[in-house]
């Protein structure tokens, strides 16, 4: 750091000091005096920085009442007052400089500018879950007239006699039948017209067409899957196929649902325990929610000791959510039993249908072919239960 020295300090130096002190002290102050300049300048730059933003602002407020008054560009507003306004930035004058540039986005005309995202925003829809929790049997692709065909034993024939037999006694006669049923696979399609060229121009857009269709359809088999009747050509689901479970009084204080899946399950597994192994409930959000929601007198959330501490996991049963199942119900079952005959999945193809070829347009189309079946000699292995509330009074008696 360099020292000024007094008259004394200078007299003592020798001529070869004084000369080197000189120029230390010339080197300082070029030093000094540039640091100040450029404080000056970025003093100035922030004035003007300052001064330019206050009257941007001004003009935006002027120009909102000028209606479609044609005026300048800002840059050319500085360019014409450039001398003034490097005065102003200096301190040499106070003079006012009125910049009348409209300066808002909406002065450059047809600007198209803006970051284009390379992805499309997915519409939402509610979660698929029974298609992935039966097992799959894949159906070759002739030679089978559109049927499942099975066979069971007739349950309502059924006899079992064995019985203890005396020396020399009749031994007891069971009585055994079969009978035959069949399943027809169904079709589940969607269908959607688009013209050539928007295949040819607008690629990112249409190769999002045949997931749509695609989603269109798995909604479709989810539906079916849980509700499907077996009407108008709909499937047989779990819904229809599933037994009713009937509860009976048991004097449960204070019965939750977490107590009526443990009934349902015992109920199948009593009669039917050598060949079930309950391993699913399915039901809606609001029906798992209530589950989980539920407290005790003092407001703390009860955990029975057989359910795990996420709640998706009762006494080895899996908590499955199904919101298109029917409010207020539920199903518990062993899914191994629960078997969906498919052609191959969705199938996505294009064709044209009246005037499309002279029209430059083409139909795409989904379709699915598949068919869902529990046997009539697996049905014990299921148990739906219609109407939640009235059961848990049931189960409280």
């Amino acid at each position: 750091m360099f020292v000024y020295k007094n008259t004394q300090e200078l007299e003592a130096m020798t001529p070869e000091q004084l000369d080197a002190y000189k120029t230390e002290m010339r080197t300082h102050e070029k030093t000094e005096l540039s640091n100040e300049l450029k404080a000056e300048l970025s003093k100035a730059q922030e004035t003007l920085k300052d001064f330019l933003a206050k009257e941007v602002s001004n003009q935006l407020l002027e120009q909102t009442s000028k209606g479609n008054e044609e005026v300048k560009t800002l840059s050319q507003e500085i360019k014409e007052n450039k001398d003034a306004l490097i005065k102003v930035a200096k301190g040499e004058t106070k003079e006012s400089v009125v910049l009348k540039a409209d300066t808002n986005r909406a002065s450059i005309a047809n600007n198209q500018q803006a970051v284009d995202l390379p992805n499309i925003g997915q519409l939402a829809t509610r979660k698929l879950s029974l298609y992935d929790i039966f097992p799959k049997v894949r159906v070759s692709s002739s030679n089978h007239n559109g049927t499942i065909r099975y066979y069971d034993w007739d349950e309502d024939t059924i006899a079992r006699a064995a019985a203890s037999v005396a020396e020399g006694g009749t031994f007891p006669e069971s009585t055994a039948k079969f009978k035959k049923g069949s399943v027809v696979i169904e079709k589940i399609g969607d269908t959607l017209p688009v013209t050539e060229e928007f295949f040819e121009d607008e690629a990112m857009f249409a190769s999002e067409l045949g997931l749509f269709l695609d989603t269109n359809v798995q909604l479709v088999v989810d539906d079916q899957l849980c509700n499907g009747t077996g009407a108008s050509n709909t499937l047989v689901g779990l819904y229809q196929s599933a037994p009713a479970y009937t509860p009976v009084a048991s004097g449960i204080a204070d019965a939750n649902i977490y107590d009526l899946i443990i009934k349902v399950s015992e109920d199948i597994t009593t009669t039917g325990g050598s060949k079930y192994m309950p391993n699913a409930v399915i039901a809606r959000k609001a029906v798992i929610n209530q589950m989980k929601l539920k407290k005790d007198g003092e407001n703390n959330y009860i955990l029975p000791p057989f359910v795990s501490a996420d709640g998706r996991n009762i006494d080895g049963m899996v908590v499955i959510e199904s919101n298109i199942a029917p409010a207020n119900t539920l199903v518990v079952c062993d899914t191994r039993f629960g078997k969906i005959y498919e052609k191959g999945g969705v199938e996505i193809s294009t064709g044209m249908v009246g005037n499309q070829f002279i029209e430059d347009a083409m139909t795409l189309k989904a379709r699915k072919r598949l068919a869902f079946l529990i046997r009539e000699a697996d049905k014990g292995g299921f148990r739906k239960v219609t109407n939640i509330t009235t059961a848990l009074a049931t189960l409280a008696s």
